[in-house]
């Protein structure tokens, strides 16, 4: 897990900011040895004005219109100095606060603030963040504007925070008096901590040079209330502006409407598949429920993604949204369908379909607690009104590097509180989002059961707390996996623990299954630059790696061949480290026909458990060499994953390879919504999996020892 603070390198950041800001400029090697650090309003003694300034109306003052300013400038972020203690209705002031370090754009920015509770849309209305470098104005956000991110945390303080356009070196925080609404205002510090911006990304979208009828298809319910549903100017979603829009109209509970479109190329398997999408009022998680992503490859359907898969509905700085979900298989068309759904709009903008490469969407190298089984000791703690093994099982679940394995908070009808606090793997960064993988009783996570999670952060001491978030301030991601959801909430503080709180107190008697902390990076925003990516001398159909019981086991198959020689696949141990030839695969030389190759990384079995990468690299007759995507693969040592399913894509059935599981082992399958649709008893040898009945789409394959306890998954998709 490393900050991807735009494309540019760390020295070229170094010295662009020098540049822009006035400021020295690093050598090339004193730059390129500097990581990205976080930078606070924090220092040993403050004076004002050059650590702090107060302003009340636009005009610099001293000790009027803000209490104890020195305090939101000091080492102590705990405590605040207060805006407006003694401002009257419909006066401002402004707090000024310098960084202790300057910070390049693409940083998250923002300031932490309190008026004794979580601040309401109304009371954001009221302040105004800005920037500055060098004494010059750079940014000007309102702090309910789009773009604008206001998360409250458990002790009632609010996180105001955008990603910084502009190098800075000064943020500024001003509050406008309303009666009722905000009298007060406490600011704790300001801050500006690395982000993961992607600038550039390599994928393809529906931006076609010469669009036409031939590459959009729609579809509308007809009858009845849905008469009048359908799509208006569908070509604006394939042509090669980017800010014009088709707009499906939906106009009855029930009904739908679906608008495909073709893209630039064909995206490989991996690639998220998704839309760029709008509409006239704020779109909300709801609104998932009521959409469909399905892909096609050469005219046939290959996946769909639905509420339960889709990632999280992401609102982009320029008030648009994306929406997307991680693919299995290639493809070259996506089609968006919106059902009608009471209470939700009815008109959507469709912008653009997209193929994009997934290092936009999702931090590919994050830390988790997952310490060797004989390290776990001393890398976890339980505590809360009960804190026995009948209260938390197995808490060393959480922290041991079997990621389908899971503690278990246990409730009784009488309620209480379980604790479980877990180490990540490394040094968690300010600016990360901190966060751990639970289910409720192996069902989805509702708003009501949401309610009862905290999430807090802590020093290396494993006591000191940092921050802290529960209930709807926790972000969600889509799912991983049957019913495992990550949550977590965007921090501002350097931290090594993460503990999960469940309160349980209503008595509901839903246990918990806890199966890892993490420490990531969230993908902010949308790359605003999308390049093809660079074509293989072959056309590959796709490239998959996955882990099996002791190796990892590699397929590909291309469509089109021309004067090929062989492939080599190349592994690395690390996203940044050098790849090294595992094996090597001789290709086909010409061919028009598909061909499908595979290989067996079986040296795998030696390493120990992390994220191995895999890449192919393709070299011609002449000697020329081009390189597929880069591929993970979450490595776990041999005999500590027991579940292998292929083919994958399947029919009609599927062979089912088994490690060494239990007497009594028992395999399930489930619906993306956590449905059961099959169940058999296993032995220790090859089975079959017989997929008969089952409607094309994605689903769970679990598997059960004689206990009910989960052993290892893996995701199948069924195709018709």
């Amino acid at each position: 897990m490393k900050h991807i603070v735009s494309l540019l390198t760390t020295s070229a950041q170094s010295l662009l900011l020098g540049v822009v800001m006035g400021l020295p400029c690093l050598s090339l090697d004193a730059a390129a040895q500097t990581a990205p650090n976080p930078a606070y309003s924090k220092f040993a003694t403050p004076t004002s004005p050059d650590q702090y300034s107060v302003q009340r109306n636009g005009v610099v003052c001293v000790g009027c219109g803000v209490d104890n300013a020195v305090r939101a400038a000091d080492n102590t972020l705990t405590n605040y100095a207060t805006v407006q203690q003694t401002v009257g209705v419909g006066n401002r002031a402004a707090l000024r606060l310098t960084l202790n370090t300057p910070a390049p754009a693409n940083y998250r920015v923002g300031v932490v603030v309190s008026n004794g509770r979580t601040l309401d849309a109304s009371a954001l209305s009221a302040i105004v963040l800005r920037t500055y470098a060098g004494g010059v104005l750079q940014e000007t956000r309102l702090a309910n504007a789009t773009g604008v991110t206001a998360a409250g945390l458990e002790d009632g303080r609010t996180q105001i925070s955008f990603i910084a356009d502009r190098p800075l070196d000064q943020i500024e925080v001003e509050a406008t008096i309303t009666a009722s609404v905000l009298t007060t205002l406490d600011v704790y510090y300001a801050y500006a901590v690395p982000a993961n911006v992607v600038t550039t990304a390599t994928g393809y979208l529906s931006r076609l040079s010469s669009p036409s009828a031939a590459d959009y298809t729609t579809s509308a319910s007809t009858g009845g209330l849905c008469l009048n549903s359908g799509v208006a100017n569908p070509l604006n979603a394939v042509t090669a502006g980017l800010t014009d829009y088709a707009t499906m109209h939906v106009t009855g509970v029930g009904c739908t409407t679906s608008l495909q479109v073709k893209l630039e190329g064909s995206s490989p398997a991996g690639y998220h598949a998704g839309f760029v999408i709008g509409s006239s009022s704020l779109l909300d998680a709801s609104v998932l429920n009521s959409l469909k992503i399905k892909t096609y490859k050469n005219g046939v359907l290959q996946e769909t993604g639905s509420a339960a898969n889709l990632l999280e509905l992401q609102l982009l700085p320029d008030g648009k949204y994306q929406v997307s979900f991680k693919t299995s298989q290639a493809f070259d068309h996506v089609e968006l369908e919106k059902t009608g759904v009471l209470g939700l709009l009815d008109d959507l903008n469709v912008y653009y379909g997209f193929g994009i490469e997934p290092r936009a969407f999702e931090d590919q190298e994050p830390l988790l607690s997952d310490f060797a089984a004989n390290q776990t000791s001393g890398n976890y703690q339980v505590s809360g009104t009960c804190n026995s093994s009948s209260c938390v099982a197995n808490p060393s679940f959480a922290a041991d590097a079997t990621l389908n394995n899971y503690a278990q908070m246990n409730f009784s009808l009488l309620g209480g509180t379980r604790r479980l606090k877990l180490r990540v793997n490394g040094d968690a960064n300010a600016g990360n989002r901190a966060g751990v993988a639970l289910t409720y009783n192996n069902g989805l996570l509702s708003t009501s059961l949401l309610s009862n999670v905290t999430i807090r952060t802590y020093a290396a001491d494993g006591t000191t707390v940092l921050e802290s978030a529960s209930g709807a301030s926790l972000l969600a991601t889509g799912l991983l996996g049957s019913s495992v959801q990550e949550i977590g909430f965007m921090t501002t503080q350097d931290f090594e623990w993460i503990e999960v709180e469940i309160d349980n107190g209503i008595g509901l008697g839903s246990n918990a299954q806890i199966y890892y902390a993490f420490a990531d990076d969230p993908v902010q925003g949308f790359p605003t630059t999308i390049n093809a990516p660079t074509p293989l001398p072959v056309e590959l159909v796709n490239f998959q790696a996955k882990a099996v019981a002791s190796a990892v086991e590699l397929s590909w198959a291309t469509a089109m061949e021309k004067n090929s020689a062989y492939f080599a696949v190349e592994r690395a141990l690390a996203a940044e480290a050098g790849f090294t030839e595992v094996s090597r695969v001789q290709a086909a030389g010409t061919s028009t026909v598909t061909r499908r190759y595979a290989a067996r990384d079986a040296e795998a079995a030696q390493l120990p458990a992390g994220t191995l990468y895999y890449r192919l690299r393709q070299v011609d007759q002449d000697g020329t060499t081009t390189y597929s995507e880069v591929q993970a693969v979450r490595w776990q040592p041999k005999g500590e994953l027991a579940l292998n399913v292929y083919p994958n894509p399947a029919t009609e059935q599927a062979t089912v390879l088994l490690g060494t599981p239990t007497a009594g082992s028992v395999l399930r399958v489930y619906t993306t919504r956590g449905q059961l649709v099959r169940s058999q008893a296993l032995a220790p040898k090859a089975e079959k999996l017989t997929l008969q009945g089952l409607a094309a789409g994605l689903y769970q394959v679990v598997l059960f020892d004689a206990q009910g306890q989960r052993l290892a998954s893996q995701r199948l998709s069924v195709t018709r």
